[in-house]
C-alpha cells in the first residue's frame, strides 16, 4: 500500500508544480504586457493631444458644463496650441470656466497670458474673488511685465484678502523692481498684517540667488589653437 501510494503521489506532485509554473509565466507574461502598455503611454508624443477636436468642441457649447469639462480636457492635453485655447475661454461669462481657465494658464506659466491677466485686474467689473485668481495666476507665471501693474495696484482702495494676495504674487515673481513698494508697506505700522507679508515678500525676492551666469569657454579652431 506505501508503494502504491508513492507512485499516485509523484505524478500528482509534478501535475501541481507545473500548473504552478504555467500560472506563474502567465502572470509574468501580463505583468511584462502592463509594464509596456504603461511606458507606452507615458513616453508616447502629444499625449492627449486626441482628444483636443473633441474640447474645442464642447467649448463651442452653449452649455457651461460642456464647456468646462472642454477646459478640463485641454488641461490634461500637451498638444502646443492648448494654451492658445485656454486664453480664449480666460474671459468666459461662466465663472467656473473662467477660473479654471485661469488656473490652468498659471499652472503652465503662461507668459502669454500676463497682459490679459493684468487688463482683467484692473476692469471695473472684476469681483475681488477673481482678481485675487489672477493674482495667483500671475505670480506662478513669475513674468517682470506684471511688476509694475500690480504695484500699481496696490497704490489703489483693496480688501484686505486681495491686498495680501498682490504682495504674496510680488515675491513669487521675484523682481527687484518691487522692493521699493514691498519695502514702503513694511515699514507701515498701520498696518500690521500688510507689514508683515511685504516682509515676507521683500526677504524672498532679497533672499533669492542671483541667475546663474555661464562663463563661455574660450573657443577653438579646428587645428586646436585657442583664439
Amino acid at each position: 500500500m506505501q508503494r502504491r501510494t508513492r507512485r499516485i503521489a509523484l505524478p500528482t506532485t509534478l501535475a501541481l508544480l507545473a500548473l504552478a509554473s504555467g500560472a506563474e509565466a502567465q502572470t509574468g507574461g501580463l505583468d511584462q504586457q502592463q509594464n509596456t502598455n504603461r511606458l507606452r503611454q507615458r513616453y508616447s508624443p502629444n499625449k492627449g493631444s486626441g482628444d483636443l477636436g473633441e474640447a474645442l468642441r464642447k467649448l463651442r457649447s452653449d452649455r457651461p458644463d460642456e464647456r468646462l469639462e472642454g477646459v478640463r480636457m485641454l488641461a490634461a492635453s500637451d498638444d502646443p496650441k492648448t494654451i492658445e485655447h485656454l486664453l480664449g475661454v480666460a474671459t468666459d461669462a461662466d465663472m467656473r470656466v473662467r477660473i479654471k481657465a485661469i488656473d490652468e494658464l498659471g499652472n503652465r506659466r503662461a507668459t502669454d497670458a500676463t497682459p490679459l491677466f493684468i487688463q482683467q485686474l484692473f476692469l471695473r467689473e472684476t469681483d475681488p474673488a477673481m482678481r485675487q485668481r489672477v493674482l495667483v495666476a500671475l505670480g506662478k507665471i513669475g513674468d517682470p511685465r506684471s511688476t509694475r501693474p500690480i504695484c500699481d495696484f496696490l497704490s489703489r482702495e483693496l480688501d484686505a484678502s486681495t491686498r495680501g494676495t498682490a504682495i504674496f504674487a510680488l515675491g513669487e515673481i521675484g523682481d527687484e523692481k518691487a522692493l521699493a513698494v514691498l519695502t514702503k508697506l513694511a515699514n507701515d505700522p498701520a498696518d500690521p498684517i500688510t507689514s508683515r507679508l511685504a516682509e515676507e515678500a521683500r526677504r524672498k525676492i532679497t533672499n533669492r540667488g542671483p541667475p546663474t551666469v555661464e562663463i563661455p569657454s574660450l573657443a577653438e579652431d579646428p587645428a586646436g589653437t585657442q583664439r
